[in-house]
Parts: structure tokens; sequence; C-alpha cells
């Protein structure tokens, strides 16, 4: 595997979380490769991630022991549209345009919202 940091290594930039599916592609693939074990796995892609970014990652389900766990941990993790290639700023517009005005009055209209959203 390259060394984090260097100019081969992979690096997930956790202010453009939707590059995210990308980032974690390319690391399974280089795993591969080097045939790493899921343990091995979940203990070296926190080290391609900033400093913060990792001690949250190593919160999460399945760190230590289970990528699988752990990916869909990571991902769930970050909103849905976020990791979507899809500007979502025109969705929101649109999605509050659309919105009663008014104030949500109970939690049938607040899921309704999120739904939405």
């Amino acid at each position: 595997m390259p060394v984090p940091g260097s100019r081969y290594a992979l690096e997930f930039d956790s202010q453009n979380p939707e590059k995210l599916k990308k980032f974690l592609k390319e690391f399974e693939e280089l795993a591969e490769r080097h045939r790493l074990t899921t343990k091995e796995k979940t203990k070296i892609v926190v080290k391609y991630v900033n400093k913060e970014t990792k001690k949250f990652w190593k919160r999460l389900e399945g760190y230590k022991d289970d990528y699988m766990m752990l990916k869909r941990k990571i991902i769930g993790a970050y909103l849905k549209t976020l990791l979507e290639d899809k500007p979502i700023v025109a969705k929101l517009v649109k999605l509050v345009k659309r919105s009663p005005k008014g104030s949500i009055e109970d939690e049938e209209n607040l899921d309704t919202y999120y739904r939405k959203f």
C-alpha cells in the first residue's frame, strides 16, 4: 500500500463527501491487489483520511474487524444527498418553494417534509 501522504497515496477530503464512494472503491481495488484481509482494511483505510475524520471513523461499528460493516457505517454517516454527484442546491430551492408556507405543526407534516428532502 502507498505510504499515506505520498504522491501515490489515496486521500479522502472530508470537505468533499461526494467523493467518498470513489475513494472507497479505489481503496478496495488497491487493498485487493495487496491481498489485505478485512481486518487489515479497517485499520489501513483510516490512514488515508485527515485526523478528525480518522477519529470519527475509528468510533464506528466494524472498525478493527469488519471492513464491510465499517464501510456501511461510514457511508451511512454522510447524508445521502452529499454522496450524490448532483447539485443539491437546486433541489433544496425547489423543495422550499413547494413546501407549504407556515410552520410544521405535527409529526406527519415533519415526516412528509423529511421524505421530500
